[in-house]
């Protein structure tokens, strides 16, 4: 059973879906015809908690996962063989053991000597426990005398006073030499203890700057910290930008996501000259240090959500799934957040918090949405660019999300909330939004990252009304491919453009259909189409994702234009004024 567990996993990974993307395609295909396991089943079933007698549900899976015919059924013969290999273990570990006379041979003698010397072990294990916590009272008490010592030396205590001629009335007694040696060695040691701990402090800024150091903002990704500060005494993290700041900005080479940091590791002459007489980044990475400091809660969450998302990728998927069951494709057609009602955008936030929790494996928290890192957090979302926090959240650390799809960027960040963060007004519920002052506040995890991408919110809207105004879902989805060449289309296009739950079979049908007219449908599950499109010198389509173009048989003058091989003949993307030429039966391999 194990063997099929692990097939279908890894089934699930190659087409990078989540046991939820699982569910939501296996109800949307109609597949069990209102039977279909909750999702918490679907969660035990899949890791093999009564697997073994879910073959209709085996073979829905696998057909959901793999869009191509011939190796969803050898998916199929391959994990029904391990269903009836698990059936027949199980037969044969249930087969009646013969039964053999008990033969006592001396083993009744040999039990009762175990159970004497385990008898005597607990005793000295006992016994040892007890001298533990003898040694443990006796360390304490030393431990105390050492610090009466240190507190008499700090008054400044002659160190060559005789402290047998103190009174009974004194704090401690010393009745003979050796008691004085004894307590002159215990304070040495209490000293040079006290002494590699003042090291240790010391050390601790330098550390702290050197781990920060290693997550600089030298490459794009969610760790980055904002671009630039306040003019004026510095917060870190910020979002606004002075003039100064944006001016370095714009000189240094840039992308969406992060920036290239200056060389840390150069003289403090070559910094200067690099970025002035005090860099952006050397502030930031001092006020960074500085609040780590103050706030250590607050730099133990966020350490704990990079480590739990680096790249914020899963993060991503959750919003967009949010999202997606939201707009409902397959019943609405829709693909636009700005198409929810009101009541479902209200439940945006839930839908996020409940995918969050289930995805990164985050614990409810006692008064707090969640526990992070064994530091309760609340988690806030937004389609815009503020939220309101209730009263009670005031001191708390509150994780803050905004998600917007037409400009298809997201953000999360960490927030220790405090009452001069807040705006003055309040609404009924005494909830305060954050003040300019409370969003430069905000410590970025994951600032400004693209959200999934989606066919249709990116075509024109001329283009989405040519698509839309087809009869039939088959033709609708054909229109989308000839209209949508070389961009990615996702099975949540396709489901709200044939609005019926068969969108994945459809697309193999328009596969087939187009190539009559000379275009290739590529799908990032199949390897081939995969090496079709390194070949043809295009992106490789994601998992479960499309992608179409044109193609015309290679000119005999080659140009250089990347081609792939179809019936031995060499073909390359089409030109605008190439004709149209049907693809041989080789493309649709």
């Amino acid at each position: 059973m194990d063997a099929l567990v692990l097939l279908l996993l890894d089934i699930r990974t190659q087409a990078r879906l989540s046991v939820e993307d699982v569910h939501e395609l296996l109800k949307n295909g109609g597949h069990f015809k209102g039977q279909l396991p909750a999702r918490s089943t679907l969660y035990r079933k899949l890791s093999g908690v009564g697997l073994k007698n879910e073959r209709r549900l085996v073979e829905a899976v696998i057909g959901v996962c793999v869009p191509d015919d011939r190796r969803t059924k050898a998916l199929r013969d391959q994990a029904n063989s391990l269903l009836r290999q698990a059936w027949s273990e199980d037969a044969e570990a249930e087969a009646p053991e013969p039964v053999m006379a008990p033969d006592d041979g001396g083993s009744m003698a040999e039990l009762v000597r175990v159970q004497r010397e385990l008898i005597n072990v607990q005793a000295q294990l006992a016994a040892a426990l007890q001298t533990a916590a003898e040694a443990e009272k006796e360390s304490a008490q030393s431990r105390a005398l050492v610090t009466m010592l240190l507190v008499f030396g700090a008054l400044g205590r002659p160190e060559g006073s005789d402290t047998s001629t103190r009174t009974s009335e004194g704090p401690f007694r010393a009745d003979s030499e050796m008691a004085q040696t004894e307590l002159q060695a215990q304070l040495t040691t209490a000293k040079a203890e006290r002494d590699e701990t003042n090291r240790a402090a010391q050390r601790r800024p330098a550390e702290t700057e050197d781990l920060l150091a290693a997550h600089a903002p030298d490459s794009a990704g969610p760790t980055d910290f904002p671009s630039s500060a306040p003019a004026g005494p510095p917060e870190w993290p910020t979002t606004r930008t002075d003039p100064v700041d944006r001016i370095a900005l714009d000189e240094a080479p840039t992308r969406r996501t992060g920036r290239v940091a200056p060389n840390a590791t150069a003289a403090p002459v070559e910094r200067e000259a690099q970025h002035g007489a005090v860099s952006s980044l050397e502030r930031q990475t001092h006020e960074r240090v500085r609040t780590l400091e103050q706030d250590p809660e607050l730099a133990e969450v966020m350490a704990e959500m990079v480590r739990l998302d680096p790249d914020g990728s899963r993060m991503g998927s959750v919003i967009d799934g949010a999202g997606r069951h939201l707009l409902d494709p397959v019943h609405t057609g829709r693909y636009l957040w700005s198409q929810l009602t009101k009541v479902e955008r209200v439940g945006f936030g839930a839908a996020v918090h409940q995918r969050m929790q289930r995805e990164l494996g985050l614990a409810d928290g006692l008064l707090l949405d969640f526990t992070v890192a064994g530091h309760e957090v609340d988690v806030k979302f937004s389609l815009g660019n503020n939220w309101n926090f209730a009263p009670e959240l005031q001191g708390g650390l509150c994780l803050v999300v905004r998600a917007d799809d037409a400009s298809g960027l997201w953000s999360i960040g960490l927030l220790r909330v405090r009452s001069e963060l807040m705006r003055a007004g309040s609404n009924r519920d005494g909830k305060r939004g954050l003040s300019a002052q409370g969003r430069n506040a905000i410590h970025w995890i994951a600032h400004d990252l693209r959200l999934p991408d989606h066919a249709l919110r990116r075509l024109p809207v001329d283009v989405v009304n040519a698509i839309f105004a087809k009869t039939s879902g088959q033709a609708r989805i054909e229109e989308l491919f000839l209209r949508a060449q070389l961009t990615p289309v996702t099975t949540a296009d396709l489901s709200a453009v044939t609005m019926q739950a068969d969108g994945v079979k459809r697309a193999r049908e328009a596969r087939r259909r187009l190539a009559e007219q000379g275009v290739l449908v590529l799908n990032g599950t199949r390897p081939l189409d995969i090496e079709r499109a390194l070949g043809l010198g295009l992106p490789v389509p994601a998992p479960s994702t499309w992608v179409s173009v044109r193609l015309a048989p290679a000119p005999p003058q080659q140009d250089g234009s990347p081609t792939i091989a179809l019936n031995g003949n060499p073909w390359c993307v089409a030109r605008p004024g190439d004709p149209k030429v049907a693809l041989p039966a080789a493309a649709l391999t």
